[in-house]
Parts: C-alpha cells; sequence; structure tokens
C-alpha cells in the first residue's frame, strides 16, 4: 500500500490548510459584521464547551489510530489496518452517543450556571445530535494521517469550510431579525454540518477503498488486543485533552467576568471578550497553517520511525520541525509588530483589532514552537509530560486572568499568555531532548531567524512606504507590504542559512540524500 512521505503529507495539509484559513478568515469577517463584537462574544462563549467535549473525544483516538497504523504499516501488517480503524471507530460512537445525552440532561445547568447567558441554550441545543458523527470522523483521519495520506482529510476540511460559508450566507436574513442569539445559533448549525460534511468526504473515500488490506493474514492481530492498545494510547490523550480543555474553558468564561470585575459593564465586556477571541486570535492563528500540519504528520512519522528504530530519521525530522516553527514564528512576529493597526482595520474595520494584534504578536514564536513540540511528544509517546507541561501553562494564564484582567484588562491577559506558552515550550524541549538525547541547535533555530526578524521589524514600514509610491489603495499597499516583509524575510532566511535551499529540495524529494 503506498504511502505519502512525511514532508510531503505536511506541505498537502499546509496547503490544504491555507485554502482553509482564507475561507476562514472570509467567514469571520462575514459573521462579525452580520453580529458585531457582542455576537462574537457570545459565540465565544459556546466555544469552549464546544472543544472541550470534541477534543476529549476525538483527539485520543485520532492519536491512537494513526499511531498503531503507522506502526502496522512499518511491519507490513496490511491485514491490521482497517480492523485497527474500524475498533477505533466503535469506541469513538459509543463515547459520542454517551456525552450527547449526558450533554442533554445537564444543558439547562450549563447555560445557567456556568455560561450564565441563555442566548447560548439554542446553539448548544443543536450541537448535541452531531456529537457522535463529528467523532466518528477522528478515527478516518487516524487512518489516512497513520497511512500518511493526508489528501482526503486536506480535502474534508475545505468541503468543511465551504458548507459552513454557504448554510450561514445562504440564511443570514432569516435568522438575524429574530434575535442575537438566533443568529448564533445560525453560526452554530453552519459549524454542525459543516463537520457532518467533513465526515461524509472521508468516509466516502475510505469507503471506496474497502478492499485495501485484504489478502495476507500475516501479524493479525485479535480485535479485543487491538481495543486494549486504542485505549491505552487514547485514554492518556483524552485525559490529557479533557483537563487542558477544562482549563481552558474555565480561562475562557473567565475574561468575560473578569472583565466585568474590572467596571466594564455586560455588553462591553462581551464586545471585548469577542474581539480577543472571534478576530484577534484566528489572525493570529493564521500563519499556524504550517505548524499544525506538521503537528499533525509528526505522530505517525515519528512512530514510523520509532518502530524501526531508526533514531537518526527521528531527530533529523524533530530538528527541522522545531527550526520551522522557530523561522515561521520570527517572521510573523516582526509582521504583527510592524503592521498591527493596518492589518487588524483591513479585516475588522473599526473594532481597534490593532492594539491587541500589537500585544498579541509577543506570543507567535512561542505559539508555534509550541504546537510543533506537542505533536513531537505525542508521536514519542510522552502523553503524560505533555499533560503536565499543559496544567502547568493553563494554571499560570488563569491566575493572569483572575488577577491581572481586572486591574489591567486584555493586557493582563496578553502578559499571562506570554509567561504561560514560554514556560511550556522550554518545559516541552527539556523532554523532548531528555528522550531523544537530540541537540539543541540554538544557532539555527533561535539566533539566525531572530536576526532575520529583527531586521524584518525595522524596514517594515520602510517596505509599507515604498509600497505607497504606487497608489495602489490603501488596502492593497498593505497586502503587498505583509506579502513583500514575508518574501524578503525568506530570502533572508536563506542568505544567513537558515533555510538551506538544497536541504529544502531534499526534504520535497527533488534530490536525493
Amino acid at each position: 500500500m503506498a504511502k505519502k512521505s512525511f514532508i510531503g503529507g505536511t506541505i498537502i495539509l499546509m496547503c490544504a490548510g491555507l485554502i482553509v484559513r482564507i475561507l476562514g478568515f472570509i467567514y469571520r469577517i462575514y459573521l462579525s459584521n452580520l453580529i458585531g463584537a457582542e455576537g462574537m462574544g457570545l459565540f465565544g462563549l459556546i466555544s469552549p464547551i464546544y472543544s472541550l467535549v470534541i477534543l476529549t473525544l476525538t483527539s485520543g483516538i485520532s492519536i491512537a489510530v494513526s499511531k498503531m497504523v503507522a506502526e502496522e504499516l512499518a511491519r507490513n501488517h496490511i491485514v491490521n489496518l482497517k480492523r485497527i480503524t474500524a475498533c477505533g471507530l466503535a469506541i469513538v460512537m459509543a463515547a459520542g452517543l454517551t456525552v450527547s445525552v449526558l450533554l442533554f440532561i445537564f444543558l439547562r445547568p450549563i447555560v445557567d450556571n456556568i455560561l450564565k447567558d441563555g442566548r447560548t441554550y439554542y446553539s448548544l441545543m443543536l450541537l448535541i445530535p452531531c456529537i457522535p458523527v463529528i467523532a466518528a470522523a477522528s478515527a478516518i483521519k487516524g487512518y489516512f494521517y497513520g497511512m500518511q495520506d493526508v489528501t482526503p482529510t486536506a480535502v474534508s476540511q475545505i468541503v468543511e469550510q465551504i458548507v459552513r460559508i454557504g448554510l450561514v450566507m445562504a440564511m443570514a436574513a432569516s435568522f438575524l431579525n429574530i434575535g442575537l442569539e438566533y443568529a448564533c445559533a445560525l453560526a452554530t448549525i453552519g459549524m454542525a454540518f459543516g463537520e457532518i460534511a467533513n465526515l461524509l468526504v472521508v468516509a466516502i473515500v475510505y469507503w471506496r477503498r474497502g478492499k485495501a488490506g485484504r489478502g495476507t493474514k500475516r501479524g493479525i492481530l485479535r480485535k479485543r488486543i487491538i481495543i486494549k492498545d486504542i485505549l491505552k494510547i487514547s485514554i492518556p490523550i483524552s485525559f490529557n485533552r479533557f483537563i487542558t480543555s477544562a482549563m481552558s474553558a474555565v480561562e475562557d468564561i473567565l475574561i468575560p467576568a473578569r472583565l466585568l470585575a474590572g467596571g466594564l459593564d455586560s455588553k462591553s465586556s462581551l464586545e471585548e471578550y469577542g474581539r480577543l477571541l472571534g478576530m484577534a486570535f484566528p489572525l493570529l492563528f493564521f500563519p499556524s497553517v504550517l505548524t499544525s500540519a506538521l503537528s499533525t504528520t509528526l505522530v505517525p512519522a515519528i512512530s514510523e520511525g520509532m518502530s524501526l528504530k531508526n533514531y537518526k530519521m527521528v531527530n533529523y525530522r524533530i530538528s527541522k520541525s522545531v527550526q520551522l516553527a522557530f523561522i515561521v514564528g520570527f517572521i510573523f512576529t516582526a509582521v504583527f509588530l510592524t503592521y498591527p493597526s493596518e492589518i487588524g482595520d483591513l479585516l475588522y474595520k473599526g473594532q481597534d483589532i490593532g492594539r491587541m494584534l500589537y500585544l498579541l504578536s509577543f506570543t507567535c514564536v512561542f505559539l508555534y514552537v509550541q504546537m510543533t513540540l506537542l505533536g513531537i511528544l505525542n508521536g514519542l509517546g510522552k502523553q503524560g509530560a505533555s499533560l503536565q507541561n499543559q496544567i502547568i501553562g493553563s494554571s499560570i494564564r488563569i491566575g493572569f486572568v483572575y488577577f491581572a484582567v481586572p486591574a489591567y484588562g486584555i493586557t493582563g491577559y496578553v502578559w499571562g499568555l506570554i509567561a504561560s506558552m514560554a514556560c511550556v515550550c522550554i518545559l516541552n524541549l527539556y523532554y523532548v531532548v531528555k528522550t531523544t538525547g537530540m541537540t539543541l541547535d540554538l544557532r539555527n533555530w533561535i539566533l539566525k531567524p531572530g536576526i532575520v526578524g529583527g531586521v524584518m521589524y525595522f524596514i517594515g514600514k520602510y517596505i509599507y512606504s515604498f509600497f505607497e509610491i504606487f497608489s495602489i489603495g490603501n488596502r492593497w499597499t498593505i497586502v503587498m507590504a505583509v506579502a513583500g516583509n514575508v518574501s524578503i524575510a525568506i530570502a533572508l532566511m536563506m542568505v544567513v542559512g537558515a533555510l538551506d535551499r538544497k536541504e529544502i529540495m531534499r526534504l520535497i524529494g527533488f534530490k536525493k540524500r
């Protein structure tokens, strides 16, 4: 059975992620104009509950199936691939149905006592029947990730966004006139139907390949052994996700409450929260398309290398992935530091996103490196260390939310974000080095990209002034300035040796090692 290369899979996911992020931006801009900052804040209250349920259910099974499929494929035990996926699907569907029933029973207490806003009721109610369907997709995606064939999942992500945007745009006029809570419910309907479309795409591709894996029964595993192994891998990861998602939910729900305690009224605190979570954060996460793709493909890639005891390959992949994460982080720290107001006003005019974006730019390096290191630790089977570090980071952020936000507003939260991400990155890197014995390449990871980032910050305004000469309008001047800044940064990365052109060609597969 053919499988894609590690880097090839990352590039496919990255391209798909870029398309998804662009579509997502169009959707976010449309939605923010449709329901305003208060509506985005209301929708943001629902997101922690959604993330808590869905990530807890899906993350463990997806990674377990991915890891086991990669290992069995490396051993050429083809007969086990579909058996592993079927067992994972059965486990996650049963868990999804159980969670749906529990959420339905306790929905009113969650709305009244935790979210403390009755307008979220309909949105959460609409999510309940979709939970088992969304969960089912994770097992099938795990199979494709394990095969390092990410094309079906990449296509499914694009289809998901198209369905979500199309549905909301088609029905917006009808829902908006009957109240803000119904407009938010419409956004939830779009999200749910998008996830269902995602499942249909991967399920159809999986079904069409149904005959793959039949034939020889060499190395066949009993289903009870498979289920035991899946649970052994997935439970720590799911527990990890549950704890971190629960702490993240506490953090997100506390932010508007502590803004309220700081003197803002209910509407203003919800608007400020909506600008942060619904507008500024998506901008910050946009460049993470590369690190997110790396994080996803690293789990099966590292599992494959560990299974074959090819530690040199494992360390090479880890080192280059960390290096790319630092490069992306330094480039976009410079971009967001240089053009915060310009980018904010371009996409969310009149919402004063530039102030938040400037503060959040200092988190870029830590954010993108943290994503990559999380995928590495999962691939190495160090979920316990990852959980411990995430708890430490969440505890730091919650402390800042509770004590600093009432006094300093969103600025106090960003301080906590920087402190927690820096701490988690250092701890995660410590465990990666301890496990693999990998050498820290600080010169290529931090020094060279850092120098380029500094140069880009100082010449950024000159690049903007250069494009102003052409009188192409403010909007296109901003777009060209950002594109020019990133292009020059990539060129400088090659000049200083942070990016090696020949090495990139080898990674992609155009040159032999």
